[in-house]
This record gives structure tokens, C-alpha cells and sequence, in this order.
């Protein structure tokens, strides 16, 4: 399941929250580095249906959201894509339908892929309509999806069952990666000459080669993970869907930035803007997209 602050440089230091209204500051410990706000944008109406994923498309500077619009492995035909603007105004809730529950979604020039439980789909930018189905032997639960710049389609299977890294190739779904190092793989982020993981089994961000497929560990999360987008500068946004949004450095440490799991409003996969620098939160079972502008100094 697919992208709230940027952190200067490296840091070294913990760091506290503290709240006003809209606006939350995350504000270095003595001896730290300076500090950075974090202001609330808006919120869409809760006219979305359990929205999983948002996904930012910059040459239509428009925000694509999967609605689930039911279980998660319900398939019902009424899951649906939705176009909202990058002010929170839902354009067009079903934008594409008669899909079952989706969650992850990439963009790899006119279309757009996104999973369905054990498939993944292909829509047309330009129609909302589907263009192909590509079935995956053997999965479960189907999760995030990833492209790298050559437009390779990665998607995770979280199922614990199945726990694999599937790859489109030649219009076929295939087993990309199965190891003991993947357990319930979620979050997705293709990156260079790396894969990220957010590996849910044992609640670790990963990193993979994409040449090798060797894989390492960049920071114990403790949780499970869901969304995993970049900051452009080496560093992680990632969520956790009970309800946590934290940003994990380059060289590993761990900050909650935000923590909504006592107004149960969960964080499902979200996405970063770098250019804009605003980080979106969808939350699921409360049936908004969340914005966040983020701001130094």
C-alpha cells in the first residue's frame, strides 16, 4: 500500500513535536540543527471510499487516488480512481471504475498502473479506461507499485503467503525477487539503481539492488510500513497505516513527524511532492486526502 517534512542535512539529533492548530513544528533538541514547521494545506471532503494511494502526475499537476470501496481483498467491481486537484477539490471521484479494491499506483508516460489485489492493472491517462490485465500467479495481496526510469513496473505482494516482488515483463507478471529477507513486502520506491522496501514482516526499510538484488538494511522501523517516498535529498518519508508518518535518514534514524493513531486516522500510502514540498497522507477508513506544506527555517 502506495508517497511530511524535509530535514536538513544530516541529522544527528532526536526532536519534539509541538502542536498549534494546523501547524505542527518539529523543532531540534539543544545543539541541534534548526527548525523546520510543518503547516496543514487542506483536507478533501470524506467523499473518497477507503482511499489507499495518491499518486502525483506533474505533467497534469493532478493528484490520482485509489478508493478501495470496501474490503481490501473484496472484489466487487466498485473500487474506483479518483482525480483531485492539488488545492483538495475532488475533480471526478470515479474517474476510472469497475475496479476491486486498488491500492498502489505508478505512472510510466500515458498510463497508469495500479494493483488489484492479484492483478495488476493498465489504464489510459487520457480515457480512464482499461487497457490491459495482467494476472500474478500465486498472489494474495497485492500492494504497492513502483516504476524505475527505464519503465520497468515493480509490485509487492503482501500476502504472507506469497511475500514477493513481482515485475512486469513482456506483458507477464514474474516472480522478480523471493527471499527470506522479504516478509509481507509493502511500500515501494524505485530510486536509481535501487529498489526501497518497506519490508512489513519485520518492520525494516530496505534497500535493494536492482542490478545484484542484494539487499541491506537502512533503519529497524519497529512497525509495519506502508508508504516509502524520498525526500530527493537521501532520506525517507515513510507511514506506518495505524496512523504514523515518520522520516528516516540516510544513515538510519528514525522520527515520528506525525501520529494520528489515537484519532484513528490512519496513514496509508502516501505521497511527496519535492518540488511543491508538500507530503499527502490518505486515511483510508476516514475518507480524506490530507495535505501538508513543508517548510525550513
Amino acid at each position: 500500500m502506495k508517497r511530511m517534512l524535509i530535514i536538513t542535512l544530516s541529522f544527528i539529533c532526536s526532536f519534539s513535536i509541538l502542536f498549534s492548530a494546523d501547524t505542527k513544528y518539529l523543532i531540534a533538541d539543544p545543539g541541534g540543527f534548526q527548525k523546520c514547521k510543518l503547516t496543514k494545506l487542506w483536507e478533501t471532503k470524506a467523499d473518497l471510499r477507503v482511499p489507499e494511494s495518491v499518486l502525483y502526475h506533474p505533467s497534469e499537476d493532478i493528484l490520482y487516488v485509489s478508493n478501495i470501496n470496501g474490503k481490501p481483498t473484496e472484489k466487487n467491481g466498485k473500487g474506483f480512481i479518483s482525480k483531485v486537484s492539488l488545492s483538495g477539490e475532488i475533480l471526478e471521484l470515479k474517474w476510472a471504475s469497475g475496479l476491486n479494491a486498488p491500492k498502489g499506483s505508478g505512472i510510466y508516460r500515458d498510463r497508469l498502473y495500479v494493483t488489484d489485489i492479484d492483478e495488476l492493472v493498465e489504464i489510459d491517462l487520457k480515457t480512464g479506461r482499461t487497457l490491459f490485465i495482467y494476472p500474478a500467479v500465486g498472489a494474495g495481496f497485492l500492494n504497492d507499485v513502483t516504476i524505475d526510469k527505464d519503465g520497468n513496473v515493480y509490485v509487492s505482494d503482501m500476502s504472507s503467503t506469497n511475500s514477493v516482488i513481482y515485475k512486469l515483463v513482456q506483458k507477464k507478471m514474474m516472480v522478480w525477487l523471493i527471499s527470506p529477507d522479504v516478509s509481507k513486502p509493502n511500500g515501494l520506491y524505485a530510486e536509481k539503481s535501487k529498489l526501497i522496501l518497506g519490508n512489513s514482516g519485520d518492520g525494516t526499510l530496505k534497500s535493494i539492488s536492482l542490478v545484484t538484488k542484494e539487499i541491506s538494511i537502512i533503519a529497524k522501523i519497529g512497525s509495519g510500513i506502508d508508504g516509502v517516498q524520498s525526500d530527493g535529498k537521501g532520506n525517507y518519508f515513510i507511514s506506518d497505516w495505524k496512523g504514523k508518518t515518520s522520516y528516516v535518514t540516510s544513515s538510519g534514524q528514525v522520527t515520528v513527524i506525525i501520529d494520528t493513531t489515537n484519532q484513528k486516522i490512519n496513514s496509508a500510502d502516501i505521497e511527496y511532492i519535492e518540488s511543491k514540498q508538500i507530503l499527502l497522507i490518505p486515511t483510508f477508513f476516514d475518507n480524506r486526502v490530507l495535505a501538508y506544506q513543508v517548510e525550513e527555517g
